[in-house]
């Protein structure tokens, strides 16, 4: 299976008139969700700036942005940096998942909206475990979830989910265990899936409370599910040699 060159947020690209600052926003929280810029590391503006080709008080005005939504952390004198999850985060990052895709599940079935954007996300979910590389898995496991909150036509819940997307993803990369994917829940997924296509609202709301549930169990004490099929990050989850390569020795962690 052709491996894509980068992790990226599976996000509506159809924005009309995006400003500067919308832009810059996206690249760096794509960067985050890549792992090209890791949990820690500080963002140097003058070579940021010359990188994304951006005036220094556009940039400032993204990263802001970012602070606020929870990406990024600032401090007087000490600038900006991408956030290092704690696991008191772990409960509030999935209680918001939970919310938005409980709510954009009843906006799907209760609007009868079309679900074959789900069912496409559930396939390549189903080749990416295949693949057995865990960022690809991880990737295809928060596209499908994504794909859900799509489907709703939402664009608040959409952009809801795009922030929480970074912050899930911030969560693993920032566990001092390494990051890692669990790879058995496709049976899960497959039935969300189903529940969500034949309008069972019931079951499908059970089963994204489920999910949440544990994800968060597991990322807070991994023992509680021995028998949990999990893939580490290796050499071929690392970030490639992407635009932001130049800056990561000016920028460590």
């Amino acid at each position: 299976m052709t491996q894509p060159p980068t992790s990226e947020l599976p996000v509506l690209r159809k924005v009309v008139r995006s400003s500067t600052i919308d832009l810059i926003a996206d690249q760096i929280r794509n960067a985050i969700y890549s792992g090209s810029l890791s949990p820690g590391q500080s963002i140097n503006e003058v070579r940021t700036a010359e990188l994304l080709v951006v005036s220094r008080p556009s940039l400032r005005e993204a990263l802001q942005r970012l602070v606020s939504e929870g990406v990024m952390t600032h401090a007087p004198g000490r600038g900006v940096w991408v956030k290092r999850m704690k696991p008191a985060d772990i409960g509030d990052v999935y209680a918001v998942r939970e919310a938005i895709e409980v709510q954009a599940v009843k906006i799907v079935i209760r609007s009868k909206k079309p679900t074959a954007g789900i069912l496409q996300a559930l396939d390549r979910l189903e080749h990416a475990i295949e693949g057995n590389t865990a960022r690809l898995i991880g990737d295809a496991d928060l596209d499908f979830h994504h794909s859900i909150v799509a489907c709703s036509g939402s664009v608040r819940l959409t952009d809801l989910m795009k922030v929480s997307m970074v912050h899930t993803r911030l969560l693993s990369l920032s566990d001092p265990r390494g990051y890692e994917v669990r790879c058995d829940l496709i049976e899960t997924h497959r039935e969300l899936a189903e529940a969500v296509a034949a309008g069972d609202e019931a079951a499908s709301l059970d089963i994204v409370g489920r999910v949440m549930a544990g994800a968060a169990a597991r990322l807070r004490n991994p023992a509680a599910e021995p028998d949990a099929v999990v893939v580490k990050a290796d050499d071929r989850d690392a970030p490639i040699d992407d635009q932001w390569s130049a800056l990561r020795d000016t920028m460590k962690p």
